[in-house]
């Protein structure tokens, strides 16, 4: 079994400038560090008389001056610098032999054809594993490397391929997490099943709670979307119980219940009950001028009718039915949620200015680095054969309270840029009023002259 990584490497800003006309600096770069740690004789060494690592397009003790000589040929020796992947093995599945056999092949099949690779073996751990370092950029174009998801995706195929041609197990790939709103949708679709016993009355049950069902007989698949915006889901993405066929089952059963009218039944439509009108005379020992101002612009039943005609010829706006939209009104709630987690950081904590959140911060990112790096350590500790069992407690209880420090430093973020947002909308504000109260002054000084 197989396990696969990979990821860039870009210059640190420690780096020696002058490293190149001397080498024998004590200072590398990131290409030179990742080449003498993948290449570290007290993890390579197999014997007295072998190393389990091999270049390819480079010679094993000059790969730096190999690959550098090929980036300054091409202008490209900034930016990433190169790329460091790893393939590991499981405890006791294959020899050091076989290790590496397997790391080349994979290397010449994956990058061999456009790029200077080194790959060493390391055996200072229980699980054997691979390293390989690939120039960033291609000694036959000097095109640099692009790191896609396609292209991790042939060189994880590619290990799985060797792994299976050496009789290895390999890793199945794990289900990837399906998105939040995927959960949304099926209890709108449980509830307007138990809603509803036809596909119009699903329809509307489905509306009610702020989502389109989509099921044209053109269209090949049923699909159902917020009515706030993004994309429609097709039913089976959500489950063999949520496609058309199981809804309709599901409907079907509930006409044979209750009949067609369920949705009636557990959502009874308003009942208008129109206001009792009483004329009464209200023009009696009024002038004539005073009957005609009623009629046209007071509270009168000939007023009534006059808006009423505006309003079906569309000179009144038609107002608009209350949209209840669910999606919507959960992102609301998720946003008031975080203002309510920033405010009470603010209040609990008594921040008087907001260079006091900026420096509770930097507070935050030290113990952060110090628990961090307890957490290397221990981790560092775990590789050895006689490690004590009690360090995996001590590594997950430093990871939790590394996540809760992480979450209170997003929490004070968010609450620096609220304020700063404030403040910016405090200062447009009074540049308007001032403008406003300028104008103002100045037309009420020419109105004197």
């Amino acid at each position: 079994m197989a396990v696969t990584k990979i990821w860039t490497i870009k210059d640190s800003l420690q780096r020696v400038l002058d490293y190149a006309a001397n080498p024998d600096k004590t200072e590398y770069d990131a290409l030179a560090q990742t080449l003498h740690y993948a290449e570290n004789d007290a993890k390579t060494k197999l014997n007295e008389s072998a190393q389990l690592v091999t270049g390819i397009h480079c010679r094993v003790n000059h790969a730096w001056e190999d690959m550098r000589a090929v980036q300054e040929r091409f202008g490209k020796a900034d930016g990433v610098v190169a790329l460091h992947a790893y393939q590991s093995f499981r405890e006791g599945e294959v020899t050091p032999e076989q290790c590496h056999e397997i790391g080349v092949a994979l290397a010449h099949k994956v990058w061999g054809k456009r790029f200077q690779v080194l790959v060493a073996t390391h055996m200072n751990t229980d699980n054997l594993h691979n390293h390989f370092v690939i120039n960033s950029v291609s000694y036959v174009d000097g095109k640099k490397y692009e790191q896609r998801r396609s292209q991790y995706a042939e060189f994880r195929e590619t290990s799985d391929k060797l792994c299976r041609e050496y009789g290895l197990s390999v890793v199945e790939q794990p289900k990837a997490k399906e998105p939040a709103r995927y959960a949304r949708m099926r209890e709108a679709i449980d509830q307007a099943c138990e809603d509803a016993s036809t596909a119009e009355d699903f329809h509307r049950a489905l509306y009610r709670q702020g989502y389109i069902f989509g099921s044209d007989p053109n269209q090949r698949y049923a699909t159902i979307r917020a009515r706030d915006g993004g994309r429609a889901v097709r039913l089976y993405r959500l489950g063999e119980e949520y496609d058309l066929p199981a809804i309709d089952d599901r409907l079907r059963g509930n006409y044979l219940l209750y009949g067609p009218r369920l949705y009636e039944m557990k959502h009874p439509p308003r009942q208008n009950t129109p206001k009792r009108y009483r004329p009464k005379n209200h023009y009696t020992g009024k002038g004539i001028l005073q009957i005609f101002f009623e009629v046209f612009f007071g509270e009168s039943q000939m007023h009534h009718l006059y808006l009423y005609y505006c309003y079906q010829l569309g000179i009144l706006p038609k107002k608009q039915q209350p949209r209840i939209n669910r999606p919507e009104l959960e992102r609301i709630w998720k946003d008031t949620e975080k203002i309510l987690a920033e405010h009470a950081c603010v209040k609990n904590h008594r921040f008087t200015s907001l260079q006091a959140i900026v420096d509770y911060r930097k507070g935050l990112s030290r113990q952060i680095d110090a628990l961090a790096a307890q957490r290397a350590e221990i981790v560092k500790q775990m590789r050895r054969k006689d490690a004590p069992p009690e360090l995996a407690d001590q590594r997950m209880a430093l990871t939790c309270e590394i996540a809760k420090l992480r979450k209170e430093d997003k929490i004070a973020e968010g609450a620096i840029k609220r304020i700063q947002r404030t403040h910016e909308s405090n200062r447009i504000d009074r540049e308007n009023q001032e403008h406003h109260t300028n104008h103002n002054r100045r037309r009420n000084r020419s109105r004197q002259r």
